[in-house]
């Protein structure tokens, strides 16, 4: 059986001087990822697999250093905003008045094809479920494409993305046989705050 834990990045430098379209963590984001490594050191993970953009790599650092492993990176894994030339925070786009028409269409706000975006996330995800490597599987993402593959393998789409937060280094799990059926476990990082969703699905679409 499957057991994926689809990990979004700790807080990241929004801003960076020179980065500022794919900025690193934050001190208090490379914390966060010391904690959530430390919290999952004992969970039998045996891969590691990253978005391609710096912050997911930065988080997903240190449960690799700490298992000795090497994160393998995978481009579907990346976030909507992997070509917008400038990373900008939920929060940003609130303060500016944008965010109604981020979350109405993300893919579309930044440029992208929403279609093009959902099956390349989704076939991401598959590849990841299908492959025999791993059981226990650690997957190093971001907020919208996190949501994208929940949503996705339930068979909702974009409307849908609003309806759950990940916050930074928060958990959600799929675990099941070949994804045909699987149980979906949202957590914060955050003990007195924790999301418990369950949901079967009959294919992963």
């Amino acid at each position: 059986m499957k057991h994926l834990l689809l990990i979004r990045h700790g807080l990241p430098h929004e801003g960076h001087p020179t980065r500022a379209d794919d900025p690193p963590l934050l001190e208090e984001g490379h914390a966060q990822a010391e904690r959530l490594a430390q919290r999952l050191l004992d969970e039998g993970i045996d891969r590691i697999v990253c978005s391609p953009q710096q912050r997911a790599r930065d988080t997903a650092a240190p449960l690799a250093r700490l298992l000795g492993m090497t994160p393998e990176v995978i481009d579907g894994l990346a976030e909507v905003d992997r070509f917008a030339g400038r990373y900008r925070s939920g929060e940003t786009l609130f303060a500016e008045g944008r965010w109604s028409e981020f979350v109405a269409s993300p893919a579309r706000y930044m440029g992208r094809d929403p279609a093009e975006y959902h099956d390349t996330v989704m076939s991401a995800l598959e590849s990841i479920a299908n492959d025999a490597r791993g059981t226990r599987i650690a997957v190093f993402s971001h907020g919208m494409t996190i949501k994208t593959m929940l949503f996705g393998a339930m068979g909702l789409y974009e409307e849908a993305l609003g309806q759950l937060t990940t916050t930074h280094c928060s958990v959600s799990r799929l675990v099941g046989n070949g994804f045909e059926r699987f149980r979906l476990l949202h957590e914060t990082p955050h003990p007195t705050r924790v999301l418990r969703i369950e949901s079967v699905n009959e294919r992963l679409t």
